[in-house]
């Protein structure tokens, strides 16, 4: 049905501005203020502020450090190399997922920071037993888990501004962290130590381990860990969990390192 549908001229106008729109932000190097953008695209100021306003809610624009300029956010960066990214990550990960859930007991997974959110992109259960939480492609707020925060960790301040500048850390439990500041503060514990924990920051009865998967460069670009209730990981199974979790990372990490050309 979409096919015949597609043969006739079924062009939305919202969608055709929208188009617009991004295709002049990336061609210019220095971003485009509001009027800039009405002018060059003929789209009405009332519409394009509401345009411009729902695309920096999504993370596709962001608003540049001058306060009057907007470009391409890190969403729409992310969505253009999430294909090959997404791939390569359940690749290196599918075989440790799997013997981290069976060891563990709980589900162990890999997700990839997409703006202010991670992306499940593997999943392994323990033989039996289903996490209904867990599924590849569900989207989850990064400040609130342990595998968010442990990619969070190592990104700049200024980054993380850009990120969370229109986007409110939004409360989920008694112990999420909510203002941006608290949030910084916690990041630098996480990149001392390697590691992130979530505890009931998210939902109540449910805590998290992860530890970050870095690229040649060094980059953050995954992150592995294990998501339970508290009486499957009580605090005292802490310490062996984190030991296997950066021990798995590492190796991933290493896997990553290897398998990039060298130059020259």
């Amino acid at each position: 049905m979409l096919g015949h549908a597609l043969e006739g001229d079924v062009r939305l106008p919202a969608v055709d501005r929208t188009a617009d729109l991004l295709e002049l932000l990336a061609s210019s190097s220095t971003g485009l203020t509001l009027s800039e953008i009405c002018r060059r695209t003929h789209i009405p100021k009332s519409s394009a502020h509401y345009l411009v306003y729902t695309l920096l809610m999504r993370g596709f624009l962001q608003r540049n450090l001058d306060g009057h300029t907007y470009s391409l956010g890190p969403r729409l960066t992310a969505l253009m190399n999430s294909g090959d990214a997404d791939r390569q990550v359940q690749l290196a990960t599918r075989s440790a997922l799997r013997e981290i859930a069976l060891e563990v007991g709980v589900a162990a997974v890999a997700t990839i920071l997409k703006g202010v959110e991670v992306c499940l992109v593997e999943v392994a259960n323990p033989p039996g037993r289903k996490s209904a939480g867990n599924w590849c492609g569900r989207h989850i707020d990064s400040h609130c888990t342990s595998h968010g925060k442990a990619q969070l960790a190592y990104l700049p301040d200024s980054e993380l501004d850009l990120l969370f500048q229109r986007r409110p850390l939004a409360r989920f439990t008694p112990k999420t962290i909510c203002t941006l500041p608290l949030l910084k503060q916690h990041l630098v514990a996480v990149r001392a130590d390697g590691f992130a924990i979530n505890d009931e920051e998210h939902i109540a009865g449910i805590r998290g381990i992860s530890a970050p998967v870095f690229d040649h460069l060094g980059n953050a670009i995954a992150a592995i860990g294990v998501t339970g209730t508290t009486t499957e990981l009580p605090r005292d199974r802490f310490p062996s969990i984190i030991h296997l979790l950066l021990s798995t990372t590492r190796d991933i990490s290493r896997s990553f390192l290897e398998s990039t050309p060298m130059n020259g």
